[in-house]
């Protein structure tokens, strides 16, 4: 693992799921999950449908809801100053198939993957009136930031590891 040629992307199927994830996921950052910050006459109409399209389909309680859900919140502030930046980075990194890109995908897998299942518990424990099958549909939505995160998490643990494994051997000789 140490001083190796880069390798291409297409040549790192794993990397090519992540990288896909994180590409697609600075569109919907930016036009659909941030829309509650922006000023809503500076959102086009289009987008403001999708939202509007999906919570009156779907009676997602984390989208369609009038109250305020302050841990919610907090986690779209996560997303768009945290996350965002992140996105841009993990996929110059997984593009160059940069080592210094590996912990921090671990730590965003980490962080993901466990703000994902409140989102999930909200769905099937919060007091929302949706039948179990609405339920299910809507976690469908959700189940993909949680398990691709994890798999990120998993990969990155696993890599790391190698990593510091082989430079804790290469120290001792």
């Amino acid at each position: 693992m140490v001083n190796q040629a880069p390798k291409s992307l297409l040549s790192r199927p794993l990397d090519m799921v992540f990288f896909g994830y994180f590409a697609m996921h600075v569109p919907v950052t930016v036009l659909v999950d941030m829309q509650p910050f922006y000023p809503q006459h500076l959102v086009p109409q289009v987008l403001k449908d999708v939202v509007t399209g999906y919570a009156d389909t779907y009676k997602d309680p984390l989208v369609a809801s009038p109250v305020l859900l302050p841990w919610f919140d907090s986690f779209l502030y996560c997303e768009i100053l945290l996350q965002l930046p992140f996105f841009f980075i993990a996929l110059y990194g997984l593009w160059k198939d940069a080592q210094f890109v590996r912990l921090p995908l671990l730590v965003y897998g980490t962080h993901v993957a466990t703000t994902v299942i409140p989102c999930l518990a909200e769905l099937f424990f919060g007091s929302s009136s949706l039948t179990f099958d609405e339920r299910l549909t809507i976690s469908g939505f959700y189940f993909p930031y949680f398990i691709i995160p994890l798999v990120i998490l998993i990969d990155s643990y696993r890599r790391v590891s190698a990593a510091l494994s082989t430079k804790s051997t290469l120290k001792k000789e």
